[in-house]
């Protein structure tokens, strides 16, 4: 876990793989995977792993009883979970396969977002957040983080610690697609929150990004970094990235000009990792209904990047994840569908971006109600969390040593 660059404190106010074919993961022998008791019950889903500046693990999840839903969390302390303890719950909120909701730690301050319907359209809803301040012991008031006021979509967020308990919130924001006399397009925003939820800062990172895709962003060496999928006018949906460098956000530029064309939103979005300087970022693309799963590195803070590694394709439906292992060891989150079923795999690289071996972590499902899985490092382990529909939904988690 790195500690963030003192500006934030202070001034924040291998070639192209469309074509290739992979026969099989190679599976590692050296890699271990360890199934651990999850304290999600029956009915729980929307599961996300954290982990803090001091690498302790933190899952969060969302448990369903009849019309009320609640925002739950657990810290793993020695492998046992601690008693799982209530953020927020309600009745209204807005639940998308792909768009749940987060939790974000950091000394000891916490940051936990949902989604809370706001009008009757079925993509009607805002972000409401809760804020933990160490030094207060307590949870704030639920707030709505974005203050347009318009009944729109508002979602697919990534939270970042920028220290001195402050929080970047980066979202995808509908605001511009319900006003105007036309109606624009989907808006990538950001705004840092102090930790009793005060808004500190605000910004419009991209005009036009496309509508439903994860969000994701990290901190490197020099200041955060945010990593979304864009929209041309031509409708080229490739993945781009911004970063905050001296007090101000770069204009977006491509991590890879995959030169996907494609008429509607994949709802598969990119997830970035950084160490210091170095920086991972993996996705998925589809050109010429090639379905394909990339990774670039960075070695200079995310200002530029490699030619794409191949990860895997053709069988591939995506929904990657990415983390840096302390060794600078890379690893890749993708579903796999190319034997029975769908399986959920693990890809490490070296630093140089090399291939060293693929990891199967569990059997899943290609239902988009099994969700997204989420990875997360910590020293030379990744913990993975998902959920199983083979019977009631139900929150898996697993660590894979490395």
């Amino acid at each position: 876990m790195n500690t963030p660059p003192k500006s934030l404190f202070f001034n924040l106010a291998a070639s192209t793989v469309a074509a290739f074919v992979v026969s099989g993961p190679v599976l590692a022998a050296d890699v271990s995977v360890t199934r651990l008791e999850t304290p999600a019950p029956s009915n729980s889903s929307l599961s996300r792993v954290v982990a803090d500046e001091s690498g302790r693990i933190y899952l969060s999840w969302v448990n369903h009883s009849e019309e009320v839903a609640s925002l739950v969390f657990s810290q793993l302390t020695d492998d046992k979970w601690s008693e799982p303890q209530t953020v927020s719950q309600g009745d209204d909120w807005f639940f998308n396969w792909a768009d749940f909701p987060m939790l974000s730690v950091n000394q000891g301050n916490k940051t936990a977002h949902w989604l809370k319907m706001s009008a009757e359209g079925n993509y009607d809803y805002d972000i409401e957040a809760k804020f933990f301040d160490s030094g207060h012991q307590g949870w704030s008031e639920p707030r709505i983080i974005h203050n347009d006021g318009v009944s729109a979509e508002h979602g697919f967020v990534s939270m970042l610690p920028v220290g001195a308990g402050r929080t970047l919130i980066s979202w995808l924001d509908g605001r511009n697609t319900k006003s105007g006399e036309s109606h624009s397009a989907m808006t990538l925003r950001a705004g840092v929150f102090d930790s009793t939820g005060l808004t500190i800062d605000e910004w419009e990172l991209d005009s036009r990004v496309c509508e439903c895709c994860q969000t994701s962003s990290a901190m490197t060496a020099a200041g955060p970094i945010v990593v979304y999928r864009n929209r041309s006018d031509e409708e080229i949906r490739d993945i781009y990235f911004t970063r905050y460098v001296n007090g101000a956000w770069t204009a977006p530029q491509a991590v890879h000009n995959d030169d996907w064309r494609i008429a509607g939103c994949p709802v598969n979005g990119p997830a970035v990792a950084a160490r210091d300087d170095q920086v991972a970022v993996s996705w998925f693309t589809a050109k010429d209904d090639t379905p394909a799963v990339k990774l670039a590195l960075s070695d200079d803070g995310g200002m530029s990047y490699s030619e794409p590694v191949p990860v895997a394709g053709p069988h591939t439906i995506g929904r990657v994840g990415v983390a840096i292992l302390k060794s600078g060891r890379v690893v890749v989150s993708w579903l796999d569908t190319e034997r029975d079923g769908t399986h959920i795999m693990l890809s490490l690289f070296t630093q140089d971006g090399e291939f060293v071996s693929s990891t199967e972590v569990a059997a899943t499902s290609a239902s988009r109600r099994s969700g997204f899985p989420v990875i997360v490092e910590t020293d030379e382990s990744v913990y993975v969390t998902w959920t199983d529909i083979s019977e009631a939904p139900q929150v898996n988690v697993a660590r894979v040593d490395f």
